[in-house]
């Protein structure tokens, strides 16, 4: 770590990285503490990066545009000869500071994985007619299967099964189907021997 007191050479502010490599809040952070890099301050209280922990994360983001994970990630250190980490991006702003405690703060409450690490919206690639077709046929399904079950259980169930009044009622189906003065089984016999009388004569 960089002596506090100093002021701190090839470095970069916290939300001047961020920018540079289009992240939020969250997935820097995020990155800082997969990485176990803790930020310095410098003699105004101000968070920075070294070159060297700048160009950590820059290599792990590379790293999560390829791959989709931050697993896997291997460091590969690189001289400091070329300024990549920029100089300090000063601020008068206090809302845009990030103080140690802020840092701390914010990777205590995010997950070493990020669920979305590619930092576009859930809905992006999803074709919403075909998820709301997904949608309809789960529930023409839930709506079913109780109708087809109560079939199912219908079919299997005799007369017994059933409560009284629903036997009073097959009761008088049955009797309104076969009377006992007019059966229509003995009518049909008749009327079937009369019809062969006359074809006969």
């Amino acid at each position: 770590m960089t002596d506090r007191n100093s002021d701190p050479n090839n470095s970069i502010r916290p939300e001047a990285l961020q920018a540079q490599l289009s992240i939020g809040r969250d997935a820097y952070y995020s990155d800082l503490r997969y990485l176990d890099i803790k930020a310095d301050k410098d003699t105004n209280g101000n968070a920075y990066l070294t070159f060297e922990q700048a160009e950590q994360v820059r290599q792990l983001r590379s790293h999560v545009s390829k791959y989709g994970t931050r697993k896997g990630f291997v460091y590969e250190k690189v001289d400091d000869t070329s300024n990549i980490g920029s100089s300090i991006v000063t601020t008068t702003n206090n809302n845009i500071e990030t103080t140690e405690n802020e840092v701390e703060a914010e990777i205590a409450t995010t997950t070493e994985e990020d669920i979305y690490v590619s930092e576009s919206h859930p809905t992006d690639n999803i074709d919403l007619d075909n998820l709301v077709r997904n949608a309809q046929e789960i529930a023409a399904r839930n709506i079913a299967i109780p109708s087809l079950i109560a079939a199912e259980l219908a079919e299997n169930m005799e007369f017994d099964d059933l409560p009284p009044d629903l036997q009073e009622k097959v009761r008088i189906a049955k009797d309104a189907a076969n009377p006992k003065k007019y059966q229509p089984k003995l009518i049909a016999r008749d009327l079937l021997k009369q019809l062969r009388s006359r074809r006969a004569s």
